[in-house]
C-alpha cells in the first residue's frame, strides 16, 4: 500500500537541493520571495497551467514535442511578472557552476534552462511594495542545500507573502511525499496562495478525504476564531462589491492595479489575485509525454484541497519531473533501478526508451500519488504557515491557521 508523509518533500527525491531568499522590510513595503529548486542532470519536465491569470517564464519549453534538453532548475517566487525575473538570477548562477544545455560551436558556453512561475503578493507587507529582483534569485541558488538544515515548508521563500481565502488565513510552502508500492517515490512543493480556501467553516479541510485514504485522520477544528475570520472575510466581500472585479491581466500590471480591494487586502489589490504553485518530482524514468500527464494529473489534487481553484484570478501551475533513477515495471513488481543518463542526450534517450515498455498501470499509480501528495503539500503549506516576526505588517494580516485551529495543527503536525 502507498505511503504519504509530510517528510522532506522533494529532497527525498535523489540529487535535488532547494534554497530560498526573501524581503521582509515594513518601510519598503516588503513581504515577499523565492524559492528555487536544482534536479539532476537529464531531469525530464513537463507542466500543465490552468489559472486564467499565470505569472510564467519557459512553460513553453516544457511541452511535449519541443527539442527538450530538460531543466536544470525550478523557480517557484513571490512578485507576480515582477518575481520572473529571479529566474534570471538562478540561470546566470547556474551558468557559472556550467550547468546548461551546451551552445552548439561554442566551447564552454552553456545555456542554463530554469522554468519559474510566479504568484501575487504585491502589497501584501503593504506599500510601496518591493518584488523579488535578479539578486533574490542569485541568493536563493547561494543557499541550496539538500542537507538536514535544508528547510521545505513554512513562511519562507516563495511562501512568505502567501495568503488563501483572500485574506482569510496565511498561506506558505509546504511538502509532502508519496511512496508507491511500485518501489517508486513521488513528493510534491507547493507555494499554496489560493483565492479558495483549504477549510471549510466548520473546521474540516477540503482534502480530509484524500489523506483519509492514507490513514491520516484529521479532527474538524470548529473554532470561535474561524468562524469570525469566515465573518470578516464576508464582510469586508460584502462592502467592497460595488467596486470589486477586475481581470486576469491585472497580475502583470503591478502593485495596486486590482479595480477593487478584495477582503483582508492589506495595500490596494493586495488580496485581489492569487496563484498556487506547485512543482511534483518523481524518481521514475518517463518520457517528456508521461511528465506532462503527471502534472496534469497532479492538478486534481489541488482542486480536491483548495475550493474553488483555478479560477480566473489564479494562475494555478504545476510543473512535474522526473529523475529517471527508477525503472518504470510492472504493477505488483519491485521497480529495478536504472542508471540515469550522466547528459541530456542520454537521459532523454533512456526516458524514450522507457516509454515503449512502462506498464500503464504503474504510470496511473504514479498520476494518482502526484494528485494526493499535492493535496497533501497544500495542506501543509497552509498549517505550517508561521505568525509574524515583527507583528502583522499591516492591519488587515491574516493569521496563520495554527493559530486559528490549533487542534487541527498539532494534529497535522503529529504525521510522520
Amino acid at each position: 500500500m502507498a505511503v504519504l508523509r509530510r517528510g522532506r518533500g522533494i529532497l527525498e527525491i535523489a540529487g535535488i537541493e532547494i534554497g530560498h531568499a526573501g524581503h521582509v522590510d515594513a518601510e519598503a513595503g516588503a513581504l515577499t520571495g523565492t524559492t528555487m529548486f536544482v534536479v539532476p542532470v537529464g531531469t525530464v519536465g513537463g507542466v500543465d497551467v490552468r489559472g486564467g491569470g499565470p505569472a510564467s517564464h519557459e512553460t513553453e519549453l516544457m511541452a511535449p514535442g519541443t527539442l527538450q534538453s530538460g531543466p536544470d532548475a525550478i523557480v517557484l517566487s513571490g512578485g507576480s511578472a515582477y518575481g520572473l525575473v529571479t529566474a534570471s538570477g538562478v540561470q546566470a548562477a547556474l551558468a557559472v557552476a556550467g550547468r546548461g544545455f551546451p551552445a552548439p560551436g561554442l566551447p564552454g558556453v552553456t545555456v542554463p534552462l530554469v522554468p519559474a512561475a510566479s504568484i501575487f503578493d504585491l502589497g501584501r507587507g503593504g506599500a510601496p511594495c518591493l518584488p523579488p529582483t535578479l539578486e533574490t534569485g542569485g541568493a536563493a541558488f547561494a543557499a541550496r542545500t539538500a542537507g538536514p538544515e535544508a528547510v521545505v515548508r513554512g513562511s519562507v521563500g516563495g511562501g512568505l507573502g502567501a495568503w488563501t481565502g483572500r485574506g482569510l488565513l496565511r498561506g506558505g510552502l509546504g511538502s509532502a511525499v508519496i511512496d508507491t508500492d511500485t518501489g517508486h517515490r513521488v513528493a510534491a512543493i507547493v507555494v499554496a496562495n489560493p483565492m479558495g480556501t483549504v477549510i471549510s467553516a466548520a473546521g474540516r479541510l477540503h482534502a480530509a478525504e484524500v489523506l483519509a485514504g492514507y490513514g491520516i485522520e484529521l479532527p474538524a477544528d470548529a473554532t470561535p476564531e474561524l468562524a469570525e475570520r469566515f465573518a470578516a472575510v464576508a464582510a469586508a466581500a460584502e462592502q467592497a462589491a460595488g467596486g470589486a472585479g477586475g481581470d486576469a491581466a491585472a497580475d502583470r500590471a503591478g502593485p495596486g492595479s486590482a479595480p477593487g480591494d478584495a477582503p483582508g487586502a492589506g495595500a490596494p489589490g493586495a488580496g485581489s489575485l492569487n496563484t498556487t504553485i506547485a512543482a511534483v518530482v518523481t524518481d521514475a524514468q518517463l518520457d517528456a509525454a508521461q511528465v506532462h500527464r503527471l502534472a496534469q494529473s497532479a492538478h486534481a489534487g489541488l482542486a480536491r484541497a483548495i475550493h474553488p481553484s483555478h479560477t480566473l484570478f489564479d494562475g494555478d501551475t504545476v510543473f512535474a519531473l522526473a529523475t529517471g533513477a527508477t525503472a518504470v515495471g510492472s504493477a505488483g513488481t519491485p521497480a529495478g533501478d536504472a542508471q540515469a543518463g550522466a547528459g541530456h542526450a542520454q537521459a532523454g534517450a533512456g526516458h524514450a526508451q522507457a516509454s515503449t515498455t512502462a506498464d500503464p498501470m504503474v504510470l496511473a499509480q504514479l498520476s494518482i500519488a502526484a494528485a494526493d501528495a499535492l493535496s497533501a503539500a497544500i495542506v501543509d503549506a497552509v498549517i505550517s504557515a508561521a505568525d509574524y516576526a515583527d507583528g502583522p505588517p499591516t492591519p488587515a494580516s491574516p493569521p496563520p491557521l495554527q493559530a486559528v485551529c490549533p487542534q487541527l495543527a498539532a494534529a497535522w503536525n503529529a504525521v510522520d
